[in-house]
């Protein structure tokens, strides 16, 4: 976990620093910014789960109705790629976002917000909790938004992984000519909530 403290205090150095963040000095296209790897940890949260029978079980939620249903890990694989997307890759994430990090006192907390000015469709937010100094650093969740769409609608997604326990979906859907609907999925494997 040596990385993950040095990653940590690397975060924290760039963040406390208004003039390193965003800024358009061309000596800074040449440093390589640390990014906390979230395609990696998505993906080894997946091979975890994967990894040991534990009884999942699916929640799904529309307008006010929620059905429960036991998934396997096939079901669970294929909503769980929903998080693995093509802007995490590492290059692709490093050029479009932007790091800032901050400890929250009351919590003790360790906060990681990458966003974008890029207003295409595609990733526009991550969030990554920690929790720091407890011998082994750990991740607690993951928050990402997502856009998409064309012309006649707009579909926005909030998806948060609370590491080894569960992950939300949540799918706003807003037409151009009509009102929001949304959906949900909950996925929860890990101890009861």
């Amino acid at each position: 976990m040596l990385v993950w403290a040095a990653l940590i205090l690397f975060a924290c150095r760039n963040g406390s620093n208004p003039e390193s963040a965003g800024s358009s000095h061309s000596m800074d296209s040449t440093v390589k910014k640390n990014f906390f790897p979230v395609h990696d940890f998505l993906k080894s949260e997946i091979a975890y789960v994967d990894s040991f029978p534990s009884r999942m079980m699916e929640y799904r939620i529309r307008n006010g109705k929620t059905d429960s249903s036991i998934i396997k890990i096939r079901e669970f694989d294929q909503l769980a790629g929903t998080f693995i997307l093509d802007d995490l890759d590492s290059n692709r994430f490093e050029q479009r976002f932007d790091e800032t990090s901050f400890m929250d006192q009351t919590t003790g907390l360790l906060t990681f917000t990458y966003s974008t000015k890029d207003n295409s469709f595609g990733l526009r937010r991550v969030d990554v909790l920690a929790e720091p100094h407890t011998g082994n650093d750990q991740v607690r969740s993951i928050y990402l938004e997502v856009s998409s769409g064309n012309e006649d609608s707009l579909v926005l997604q909030k998806m948060y992984w609370r590491s080894r326990k569960s992950f939300n979906i949540l799918r706003i859907y807003q037409p151009r000519n009509g009102e929001a609907s949304t959906s949900q999925i909950k996925v929860v494997w890990g101890s009861s909530e």
